[in-house]
């Protein structure tokens, strides 16, 4: 393997990792990624698109009226949203045809996931042994090993990966299966199969949904025939629902959050109440009012009305869209989702003819992952807004849109790729 690529590989492990394995929580990791990142992009001469950086300046923009008011400049925390922003746009531009690479990892931390837990759960004291030997960051009952797989305590029996938890293994999986996808047309090689099995151990009911909802996307933009459109709906409609009402993990878990949203939905004070997913959206929704234009910022200072007064907050939020939403705004929100469209759409097209349809409907499942997880609170996933500056459509309208023509050569001269 030439030294190129030894350098690029390990740089999307190194920005997998500081997106959310716990060994790597520390912020020195995440300074020391960037540096490097600037360094290779400049090294490798890329060139830095013009309409990110309206995004950056309109991102700095709401930051700005945002400080004036709150009367409040939180500009280390400034510099640390850029930062996480950054590192991302930095690699994708610089490591030649980022997402094979992506996918190629992605695999391979599938496989050893697999092997943990397969292990962990049939042989009497492999969980002991290596909780006990190979664990090298604790945080809240959750035990890396070795940074390549989490054990979550109570939940052993669940796959995490190298992720905090089940639900952000399962998000990045689907991503990677989307990214894998849209390559070659073809779901069921080598590669996408691992990356199934591997979602169906998270035992994750977001993955699970997105998954389904993926699936079904590509069968109705594959199939023709009306009549089999129906008989798959109806089976997978009675098979949705014999998994929601016999799985504890998707019916029982969904009704019992309901349920409890239901309790404190009319308390004054939603502090101290659950993270679960219903409850944040109240709380979520109650952050929101009054600053649906620019948001409450990202600092906690601001961020939690129900906190505002209280300098150190432990408060959390779990819902990825309302998160966005909150701190920056709804019009910034509905930005991003345009982004969104536009870069899936024109990775599809670079690939394939079906990059419209795919891109309105993998926004839709990336709202679905956003449901469980604040994932733009960390670096990796801001990929979904900026695959459209490197991996660019054959239409002339958007080549013409970047001033980045070259950036094609990130791709390589190849338009298609066999991942077996």
């Amino acid at each position: 393997m030439r030294i190129n690529q030894i350098i690029d590989y390990f740089m999307i492990v190194a920005l997998i990792f500081i997106s959310g394995n716990i060994a790597f929580r520390p912020k020195e990791f995440l300074f020391i990624a960037f540096i490097i990142s600037v360094i290779l992009f400049f090294y490798r001469k890329s060139k830095f698109d013009i309409s990110f950086a309206y995004f950056l300046v309109g991102l700095l923009i709401i930051m700005i009226l945002q400080g004036f008011k709150f009367n409040f400049f939180p500009v280390v925390t400034y510099i640390g949203v850029f930062i996480r922003i950054l590192i991302t746009y930095l690699l994708l531009k610089s490591v030649d045809d980022f997402t094979k690479k992506f996918i190629n990892i992605m695999y391979y931390f599938s496989i050893i996931s697999l092997i943990f837990l397969f292990f962990i759960f049939l042989i009497p004291g492999v969980e002991d042994f290596v909780l006990n030997k190979l664990v090298i960051a604790n945080v809240q009952e959750r035990y890396s090993i070795l940074g390549l797989y989490t054990i979550v305590y109570g939940f052993e029996y669940k796959n995490a990966g190298p992720f905090w938890e089940m639900g952000a293994f399962g998000g990045f999986l689907v991503l990677t299966l989307i990214l894998s996808y849209l390559r070659d047309q073809i779901l069921l090689n080598k590669i996408n199969i691992v990356l199934i099995i591997t979602i169906l151990s998270t035992q994750s009911s977001t993955a699970y949904i997105s998954l389904a909802a993926f699936l079904s996307f590509i069968f109705f933009s594959k199939t023709k025939d009306v009549l089999l459109k129906i008989l798959v709906v109806s089976a997978l409609v009675s098979v949705s629902y014999f998994a929601y009402m016999n799985l504890d993990f998707l019916g029982k878990k969904i009704e019992t959050q309901l349920e409890d949203t239901k309790v404190i939905l009319d308390s004054p004070s939603l502090e101290g109440a659950s993270t679960d997913r219903f409850i944040t959206i109240v709380k979520d929704w109650r952050d929101f009012q009054g600053h649906e234009i620019i948001g409450r910022g990202t600092h906690a200072s601001t961020r939690y009305t129900t906190m505002y007064d209280v300098k150190e907050v432990t408060d959390t939020r779990t819902v990825g869209s309302t998160d966005i939403i909150v701190r920056y705004g709804l019009p910034f929100f509905l930005w991003m989702l345009f982004m969104m469209y536009k870069s899936f759409s024109s990775y599809s097209k670079h690939f394939s003819k079906n990059g419209e349809y795919m891109g309105i409907s993998i926004v839709f499942i990336i709202l679905l992952l956003l449901t469980s997880e604040t994932y733009f609170l960390n670096p990796f996933f801001w990929i979904v807004i900026m695959l459209q500056y490197v991996y660019i459509s054959d239409t002339k309208e958007n080549i013409n849109d970047s001033i980045v023509i070259d950036s094609v050569k990130n791709v390589g001269n190849n338009r298609f790729y066999n991942l077996n």
